[in-house]
């Protein structure tokens, strides 16, 4: 029989418990939305986790950058509402904002994906039960499917742990695969 080198069997024991793997940075792992029609590709150093939403269909902790002490939030869904409307609630649940928010339109595979940056004090909406994060930074993307509707990424918290993630983000948003 043969032996599995000693690394392989710690990371096969921590993937049984539900512990994360160290993994190299070129690692990437499938984010499937419209059911499974729209991929995106997001880094290993981002942590899965269980939806805190029912409308929520991926989410994944962003593991806190020094100074920051607590974990970015990243979530995927798709929904309906309006490109305007919902950049509009964005830019809103930012307060004591640092800077004017920052609204682009790029194509990315054929598709329009609208890129937001805001910078401020974060008030998440009451329902969440949240508390406001000072000092904090969202990057959101909403990407306009011809076939599958909208597809909505936001990931937001701590200022220094979003800017730390942001190359990280694009990259992902670069990974966009529509099926035909």
């Amino acid at each position: 029989m043969k032996r599995l080198p000693i690394f392989c069997c710690f990371a096969l024991a921590a993937t049984i418990a539900g512990l994360p793997v160290a993994t190299s940075a070129a690692e990437k792992t499938d984010v499937l939305l419209a059911k499974g029609k729209v991929t995106l590709k997001v880094t290993d150093k981002w942590v899965r986790k269980k939806p805190k939403s029912r409308i929520i269909e991926h989410e994944f902790a962003i593991p806190a950058i020094k100074p920051d002490r607590q974990d970015g939030r990243l979530t995927f869904m798709g929904a309906s509402g309006g490109v305007k409307t919902n950049i509009d609630r964005w830019k809103g649940q930012f307060r004591n904002q640092s800077r004017k928010p920052k609204v682009e339109k790029h194509k990315v595979s054929g598709q329009t994906v609208h890129f937001v940056d805001v910078v401020g004090t974060y008030s998440p909406p009451p329902f969440t039960r949240q508390k406001p994060i000072p000092k904090a930074r969202m990057l959101g993307a909403i990407v306009e499917t011809k076939k599958y509707g909208l597809q909505f990424i936001k990931l937001y918290g701590p200022e220094a742990t979003i800017k730390a993630n942001e190359a990280a983000f694009k990259s992902m948003l670069k990974s966009l695969v529509v099926a035909k």
